[in-house]
């Protein structure tokens, strides 16, 4: 799946009506990650480089601007390439024909896009997924190597511990230590990636 879990957003209607005070909360429901593209808001920087994304923009639906329903926790990149899209002139029609989009908050969003495990890269299912994906930029490379080096680093902790686990016992770790090095150059390949212009 394209996201670790659906997130849930944990209130309802207008609550608090500040953007600063709404983003601490949707940090904490959406797990620090993007509601579009599951990217984690720490490889960015923290939450101070996401924003509080408006579904139904708020540029075209200003009574909807602190309905928590409405926000979510986006990456600058799927926050600004969405901006004010928005397929009719009703906050409650997000879909016409094959244009608009799928709040991630509903499984209805795991339909029209996914995620190949192996890559990293996001894809789409359907063309209401292929007008999502192109128009929040998900074809960014950024996307697939934040996932890659999250696993990585997932991978690496495992491993760490298991060398540490046979060292307690007097085992041989030589191997583990070779595979370890050879996860940390690829972790650190695609680390790297990250700070280039063409992503």
């Amino acid at each position: 799946m394209l996201k670790k879990e659906v997130p849930v957003r944990s209130y309802t209607g207008e609550k608090w009506t500040t953007n600063t005070t709404n983003k601490k909360h949707l940090a904490v429901d959406f797990k620090h990650r993007c509601a579009y593209c599951d990217d984690l808001d720490s490889i960015y920087g923290g939450q101070a480089s996401y924003a509080v994304e408006h579904f139904a923009p708020k540029g075209k639906f200003p009574q909807l601007k602190y309905t928590y329903d409405n926000l979510l926790y986006a990456c600058r990149f799927c926050n600004t390439s969405k901006s004010d899209d928005w397929p009719s002139n009703s906050p409650s029609i997000n879909v016409v024909g094959e244009r608009g989009y799928i709040d991630p908050c509903t499984d209805e969003y795991y339909k029209h896009l996914d995620r190949d495990d192996s890559t990293g890269c996001i894809y789409y299912k359907t063309e209401l997924g292929k007008y999502m994906y192109e128009h929040l930029k998900l074809y960014l490379k950024r996307h697939s190597t934040i996932f890659m080096v999250e696993k990585l680093k997932e991978k690496r902790e495992e491993l760490s511990a298991s060398i540490d686990n046979d060292i307690e016992k007097g085992l041989d770790v030589s191997v583990k230590q070779q595979a370890l090095l050879a996860l940390d150059k690829e972790f650190f390949s695609y680390y790297g990636q990250l700070c280039t212009e063409s992503m």
